[in-house]
């Protein structure tokens, strides 16, 4: 279902300004029912959750050779609607949609079917939701904007926190950094953000920018850090971010277009 496809190229990756050689990553192109990948989640030392944008159907991949592991789905019939992000914490999983519907099930063994939760986070009021993430701490988790809902550029990157406890609407954002901190003026035209993850190893957020291919760093207080610049060749639509525990890093890319199945790609580590 799954195949493997290596990359002979090196990959430039480009920090600050600065450019780093580094190796090319392992792809793995994915089945057809991933070929809208949409977000990504760290499973264990050695897999990844993902997931595509139409239903709440949950597939976790091994990253050594992208075989499928397990799939299960949140609903009978399965859940449709317009997911963009997912997490895991504490044995659930957690789905988010564009309009800010969090789904929380538990995660189950392969091929079955779950009930699940459903809360409102209120992130849908303020914007269009384009990620999800745990966060620095239990319990919590990151929601990321990709544009307000009055369709008007605001010229920042917003960000929710929302609690697993509490279960409140969102009200301000956790994060409202100005482009203008950490994009030069020639990639905010092309800032999209599309994934969000939260590495814990590093007390650093990433926020990968589909249509500019670019992953940016901050710290636990929203400053930026650094910026690494994916291959354009290797990525066509980055989607979603992860970063398991031995700190390699995980991109998806959207396929579809062309044919183009999608993609994970593995790196050891963003520098």
């Amino acid at each position: 279902m799954i195949m493997r496809i290596m990359t002979i190229a090196a990959l430039a990756l480009f920090f600050a300004g600065a450019v780093n050689a580094q190796p090319a990553p392992q792809q793995f192109a994915l089945n057809k029912q991933l070929v809208e990948i949409s977000g990504l989640a760290a499973a264990s030392s050695e897999t990844v959750f993902a997931h595509n944008d139409e239903f709440a159907i949950v597939y976790e991949l091994s990253v050594k050779d992208g075989s499928l592991l397990r799939a299960f789905a949140l609903g009978d019939p399965t859940v449709a609607a317009d997911f963009e992000g997912i997490a895991a914490s504490d044995d659930r999983i957690y789905l988010i949609t564009s309009s800010g519907l969090l789904y929380e099930a538990d995660i189950i063994a392969h091929g079955e079917r779950t009930r699940f939760n459903v809360y409102d986070t209120g992130a849908g009021g303020f914007c269009e939701v384009e990620g999800l993430s745990a966060t620095s701490a239990p319990g919590e988790l990151y929601i990321l904007c990709k544009r307000p809902r009055n369709g008007k550029p605001d010229g920042r990157l917003t960000i929710f926190r929302w609690s697993l406890a509490e279960r409140r609407p969102v009200a301000d954002p956790e994060f409202s950094i100005r482009y203008r901190d950490f994009l030069s003026a020639s990639e905010r035209e092309g800032f999209r953000p599309a994934g969000i993850e939260w590495d814990a190893s590093s007390n650093t957020f990433f926020i990968v920018s589909s249509r500019s291919h670019i992953v940016y760093a901050f710290d636990a207080a929203g400053k930026f850090l650094r910026k690494s610049r994916l291959s354009e060749d290797l990525h066509a639509q980055t989607e979603g971010i992860a970063v398991l525990p031995s700190g390699v890093v995980l991109v998806a890319d959207e396929g579809g277009r062309r044919g183009r199945a999608g993609l994970i790609s593995v790196y050891n580590k963003l520098p």
